[in-house]
């Protein structure tokens, strides 16, 4: 799944791959665990239950998590 695609971030297949790399940079300094989750989701290419038994917490947190991502991520990539 590409990563604008499944955070819906702005400018769709066109999206910056050097804002987006920026904004997991500074997602990684702010909550390593996010960025993990973005790593092992999209670069890993593991599902959400994968995520969570790789990161030991619960399905349910790892979407709830997913869903903060995916709004810092798209506020971070319209700014920049």
């Amino acid at each position: 799944m590409p990563l604008d695609e499944g955070l819906g971030l702005p400018g769709g297949a066109d999206a910056d791959v050097l804002a987006v790399d920026a904004a997991l940079t500074r997602l990684e300094a702010l909550d390593p665990q996010q960025a993990r989750i973005v790593e092992l989701r999209f670069f890993g290419g593991l599902t959400v239950e994968q995520v969570g038994e790789q990161l030991g917490i619960s399905k349910r947190a790892v979407e709830a998590e997913w869903t903060m991502i995916a709004a810092w991520l798209r506020r971070e990539l319209r700014s920049a």
